[in-house]
């Protein structure tokens, strides 16, 4: 097949977004498929463009054997509604300008949202080409968006909604994450049938490849932040934006402090909105037992949640129970037992496979006794992270969510496109 991938956010960019179709393109290269992914210019989550990245028109180049081809955005850094509209509504813009003329015909469009303006551009592209069209669903905006506060509703997320329930209707498949997700798109106008629930992942292979050529650098890493490694560390790695709610690690840690128990070591490794506002509570409130540091290439996380006691996944309280963090994933992967202060969906996960504790989101007390408990049984810990372990390399090997993401688009194209 030849596959054309739009998506906001790809390699070398941190988080679920870039590595989902990293990962997922590479996988359908091995295969056999040629691939293309249209993209920008690297600046997530700080909405700056990187420093080594210079925009241009259009740039190409090949990662992994996916051709990649970068467009450029209006990316002026911060964090308000109106900054992230225009780095949205640029994107869109110059990824269906720079699209339209594309040379190879492909058999088929995905979309990764959100944004779900990326779907709409996907969704035109497929039109162009007369192609079957696959919208990609992460998270449920603007839905998830309104639900959090973080933007009010109104006339522009109706209209938003609206082309939403269009491009949910037009295409040939829409993938999700979660089995609560998969749900909520039916109701919000998916055609019956169409729908299918194909979670993230750890590329269990690489992983494992990773940890082995970067641990020593990770550790070397983490000693040249100051990170003490004769404690017992829980590493976060990843994005530091409110939804996370990384304000109740710095509160357990500083109830430890007080307390003098002196054991763990915090390592919030990743980037964001509150980068700062961490860093100044660390700063203000002398939380001698937090790091905040990075960010860091991805290929160094493996070796970081090997130089671990344990990993960590948190977020806030939502009001939706479906969502489902990608790190929890790599978290089990490394065999080290899982701190997971979260609810609905994936704490049902964690649960099953019984990876390490489980509190709920918020609740300082829960996490708390979490800690405490495999603090108290190293034996009981470790076997706690090697369940987690075996259920990834049962439930969420990245190869195979390939294998059956593959076997939906080759049934799309041989649908072929609605008319």
């Amino acid at each position: 097949m030849r596959i054309l991938i739009v998506s906001q956010f790809f390699h070398p960019e941190m988080g679920a977004p870039a590595a989902r179709f990293g990962d997922l393109g590479r996988a359908f290269v091995q295969a056999g498929d040629d691939v293309t992914v249209l993209t920008t210019f690297p600046n997530f989550p700080q909405g700056r463009i990187y420093p080594d990245a210079h925009q241009r028109l259009s740039q190409t180049e090949t990662i992994d054997g996916i051709h990649v081809i970068r467009t450029p955005i209006l990316a002026l850094g911060g964090h308000t509604p109106a900054r992230k509209a225009l780095l949205y509504a640029t994107f869109a813009a110059s990824a269906l300008l720079r699209g339209l003329p594309l040379g190879a015909k492909p058999d088929i469009v995905i979309g990764t949202t959100p944004p779900p303006t990326v779907g709409y551009t996907s969704w035109l592209l497929a039109k162009r080409f007369g192609v079957p069209h696959v919208l990609d669903v992460r998270d449920i905006w603007p839905e998830a968006v309104v639900a959090a506060g973080r933007v009010k509703a109104g006339p522009a997320v109706q209209a938003l909604e609206a082309l939403n329930r269009v491009v949910l209707a037009d295409s040939a498949a829409v993938t999700t994450v979660s089995e609560g997700k998969k749900t909520r798109l039916e109701e919000l106008g998916a055609r019956p049938g169409t729908v299918h629930v194909l979670s993230n992942g750890a590329d269990l292979a690489r992983f494992d490849r990773e940890a082995r050529e970067t641990h020593a650098d990770a550790r070397s890493w983490l000693a040249q932040h100051d990170v003490p490694l004769d404690k017992k560390l829980v590493i976060y790695a990843g994005v530091f934006n409110p939804p996370q709610g990384l304000d109740l690690v710095l509160d357990i840690a500083r109830q430890r402090q007080a307390a003098g128990d002196t054991r763990l070591h915090f390592c919030l490794i990743g980037d964001g909105s509150l980068r700062q506002h961490l860093l100044d509570r660390v700063r203000i409130e002398n939380l001698q037992q937090v790091s905040v540091i990075g960010p860091v290439d991805r290929k160094m996380v493996p070796g970081l949640y090997h130089a671990a006691w344990a990993t960590l996944v948190i977020l806030r309280p939502r009001k939706d129970n479906h969502t489902v963090p990608s790190k929890i994933y790599e978290s089990m992967a490394s065999a080290r037992p899982v701190i997971l202060s979260a609810d609905g969906e994936v704490a049902m996960i964690a649960r099953t496979a019984d990876c390490g504790s489980v509190s709920a989101a918020g609740d300082g007390a829960g996490l708390q006794a979490g800690l405490d408990a495999l603090l108290a049984d190293d034996a009981a810990a470790d076997a706690k992270g090697a369940r987690g372990r075996r259920y990834v390399e049962v439930h969420n090997d990245r190869a195979a969510i390939a294998q059956r993401f593959r076997a939906v688009l080759l049934d799309a194209v041989g649908q072929g496109s609605r008319p």
